[in-house]
């Protein structure tokens, strides 16, 4: 998406919290993140106390906070730590946000097999193929990417990130329309975002119409990582 800027907007609504980063010393961070202020989530994050910015779950958070930024390398680095430490029932979780990490830093190959490993670990399997829709779209196989988001919400259609996927295609198609329709789909699935929305680059006829005004000067705000 700019590559169609899909890191950014489809990753953001792929998953919701797999697991709560646990304890209360990080309740801030994870209320920043729900509300799409990663910067201030990460800068919360590193306040934490040593011990508990130590802590598997808290590094997780970190990495799903760093992927949100679009510092994929960075996220790549702390989830490969991780997956070395990673018990067999934690792994599919560490393995999927590895595989999302990677598509951000553009290693797309790496990525695909990364999700597919995270499959075969347990991950949920709608999940996975949201994620790789995502990286065949993020790489330029936009028609294979549509399939696949199709598939997904064919089972799944209240996932939001397939959706907004789509809306990115139909508005790199031309076809604004459905694009800004597609959009409304996935604000009312729980992506409302309007930071995002308003500089998102693959929108930008979208809003030069007019069609999602409405959506990007909204006070609200609910993104949540997964």
């Amino acid at each position: 998406m700019q590559h169609m800027h899909a890191s950014t907007l489809g990753v953001v609504c792929l998953l919701l919290f797999a697991t709560s980063a646990r304890g209360q010393s990080l309740w801030m961070t994870e209320h920043l993140a729900n509300n799409c202020e990663y910067e201030a989530a990460l800068a919360s994050w590193s306040m934490a106390p040593a011990d508990v910015r130590g802590s598997f779950d808290s590094r997780l958070l970190k990495a799903r906070i760093l992927i949100q930024l679009d510092r994929g390398a960075d996220a790549v680095s702390e989830l490969s730590t991780l997956r070395k430490e990673a018990s067999e029932k934690r792994m599919a979780e560490v393995l999927l946000a590895l595989g999302l990490a990677q598509s951000s830093a553009r290693m797309f190959r790496s990525a695909e097999t990364t999700l597919r490993a995270a499959r075969e670990k347990g991950a949920d399997t709608d999940l996975v193929d949201a994620a790789i829709a995502e990286v065949w779209l993020s790489s330029g196989r936009k028609g294979e990417a549509e399939a696949l988001l199709r598939q997904v919400l064919r089972r799944a259609p209240d996932m939001a990130g397939p959706m907004l996927n789509l809306a990115a295609l139909r508005a790199a198609e031309g076809n604004v329309t459905e694009a800004a329709a597609l959009i409304r789909f996935a604000w009312a699935l729980g992506y409302q975002n309007p930071t995002e929305l308003r500089k998102a680059p693959e929108f930008e006829r979208v809003r030069a119409l007019g069609l999602i005004n409405d959506l990007i000067s909204t006070p609200s705000r609910r993104c949540r990582i997964y």
